[in-house]
């Protein structure tokens, strides 16, 4: 049961290069049965086998990542597992005049970049003078600092990629101001350019990974809903409801939480691209939006705040590692050996009533300081992940919604055996908590996955957590001692159709209807006319009525 994962955006990259270190940071090579039972992910959903070359057996994510041209840092566009870019000889090449090598200047590459590809060559020497330690020190060491040195998301890119999955649009530059890839119309029409054929291209690299898979279950489209990648990934939406109809889409469009600069073009342009972005991935699958951006509209100083968690919202590696830990706790639904949900029943599920936007709220890390907190109100203090999510009353108190709970890094068996008298019926740890759940979630119809593995925030995560969380990740109510990081952290999560869901995209659509379309001139001049404007500002306030109807 096979997936297939598209990365389009390059903060889609930011989240995607986060989650697939943590699926590599997931495999086990103990023969411990101790922890072979703790670790129940199935990798080959996510993963392919192959070989290289040299005939050497490889494991990789079954991905395309879509970018622009400047964006991969030290990445080959091939990537570094199968080839090696070289510089051709000069007495190779057939020309009898003056000859010269144009060599640009290489991306310096950070302590932990180098300590992973194990560079001992002159240019890693000098790079390194700087840094104190031998390499062996440093991995000693154990603490990376790359706040001041994560330039690209493959800067801490522990995974390996296979030679077809990173696509490069050479048309438009990375962090290009004079011609911006910004706007929505701009990723829909790169899709038919024949100059470049990315439409073809990306279908062919899709079709590539699709039929060495046994059994295609669907498909992960992580995307950039803020900026052109909204309408590339709108036209790969419709590529793979065409061409795959039968498979299943997960669409998530991602966001950063701040902007390089807040005037009106640029938040009204991140408000404009969201709405249509979205409004065209509910044509199918179900829409999963994430961000730390507190509006969709957004404002200075107005982001997503976390408890035990001090995140810097303008380093795109801070907030994405934060989006990759949830999209990766709750996807464990159907990435299990044993017990697993097939994607479509999880997105059946979720979308019910026409419902196509689907909520993630989060606890992370997970405050464990007494168990009766499940039978409290921990299920009502998880942190939406999704903007616009406050202030919203209106909900219909009789609507009844899907909730998938995910609880890791604790010992479902062990809450169970500790539950208070009133709650002695439940016959398993996951009715238990799903009891809880209904009892606190007014109209909520409970799911629970209890995975007993925490997270793993290990090099080269950042380093986020609040100085009380230990280094397994439990509140001590001191700071844990200097140079020691976190390595592992418990975590909740809540994938919802309710009130968060609601909240957000009522505030999505009032806010788009608000918003003269006219100001924003280069939505027009790149092809999105006032009409398509406002049938997606319709589309969204018909959705939002979806949450509010007592028949479903």
């Amino acid at each position: 049961m096979s997936i297939i994962t598209l990365q389009c955006g390059n903060y889609a990259n930011y989240v995607g290069a986060h989650f697939w270190n943590m699926q590599e940071f997931e495999f086990e090579y103990s023969n411990d049965n101790r922890q072979t039972k703790l670790h129940t992910v199935d990798h080959d959903i996510l993963y392919r086998e192959g070989l290289t070359l040299d005939r050497q057996v490889t494991y990789t994510p079954r991905l395309v990542s879509i970018d622009l041209k400047g964006s991969l840092g030290s990445l080959p566009e091939l990537g570094d597992l199968y080839h090696k870019n070289t510089v051709p000889k000069l007495e190779s090449l057939n020309w009898g005049g003056d000859t010269a090598v144009m060599k640009e200047e290489p991306h310096k590459r950070n302590q932990f970049y180098r300590d992973m590809q194990g560079d001992d060559d002159e240019d890693s020497e000098k790079e390194s003078d700087d840094v104190s330690g031998t390499e062996t020190e440093t991995k000693g060491r154990g603490l990376y600092n790359l706040d001041n040195e994560v330039h690209y998301w493959s800067d801490y890119l522990f995974a390996r990629y296979h030679p077809k999955s990173v696509l490069v649009m050479d048309s438009f530059q990375h962090m290009d101001t004079t011609h911006p890839f910004d706007i929505f119309g701009l990723g829909q029409s790169v899709w038919s350019d024949q100059h470049q054929d990315v439409g073809d291209q990306i279908d062919d690299r899709i079709r590539y990974f699709a039929e060495e898979c046994d059994s295609l279950q669907g498909f992960h489209l992580i995307s950039d809903s803020g900026s052109a990648f909204g309408g590339l990934a709108a036209k790969i939406h419709d590529l793979l409801c065409d061409d795959y109809s039968s498979k299943s889409v997960l669409n998530v469009p991602v966001s950063p939480p701040t902007l390089d600069e807040y005037k009106f073009t640029s938040c009204g342009s991140r408000l404009a691209n969201s709405t249509l972005s979205i409004s065209r991935l509910l044509d199918g699958g179900l829409v999963t939006p994430l961000s730390l951006a507190s509006d969709w509209f957004p404002l200075h100083g107005r982001t997503t705040a976390l408890k035990n968690i001090d995140y810097n919202p303008d380093l795109l590696y801070h907030s994405s590692a934060i989006l990759a830990s949830v999209l990766d706790t709750i996807t464990l639904v159907y990435r299990q050996k044993e017990k697993m949900a097939a994607l479509s029943d999880v997105i059946s599920s979720l979308s019910r009533g026409k419902r196509s936007v689907a909520a993630v709220s989060t606890l992370l890390p997970l405050d464990v300081s007494e168990v009766q907190m499940f039978e409290k109100d921990i299920f009502t203090k998880l942190t939406p992940l999704l903007p616009s999510t406050s202030g919203f009353t209106d909900q219909n108190p009789r609507d009844k919604y899907q909730a998938l709970l995910t609880l890791r890094g604790l010992l479902g068996s062990n809450i169970y055996s500790r539950r208070s008298g009133e709650y002695r019926g439940a016959g398993a740890p996951e009715e238990y908590l799903e009891y809880c759940a209904s009892q606190q979630l007014q109209g909520c119809s409970a799911r629970m996955l209890c995975h007993a593995k925490p997270l793993q925030t290990i090099k080269p995560f950042p380093h986020v957590f609040a100085r009380n969380i230990s280094s397994d990740g439990y509140n001590t109510g001191f700071d844990r001692p200097l140079g020691e990081g976190v390595n592992m952290v418990p975590m909740l999560t809540s994938w919802t159709s309710g009130p968060s869901a609601a909240a957000s995209m009522t505030n999505l659509g009032n806010k788009s209807a608000k918003l003269t379309y006219g100001k924003l001139p280069r939505f027009l001049d790149c092809g999105t006319e006032q009409d398509e404007w406002t049938e997606a500002v319709e589309r969204i306030q018909a959705l939002a009525e979806n949450y509010t109807d007592d028949d479903i």
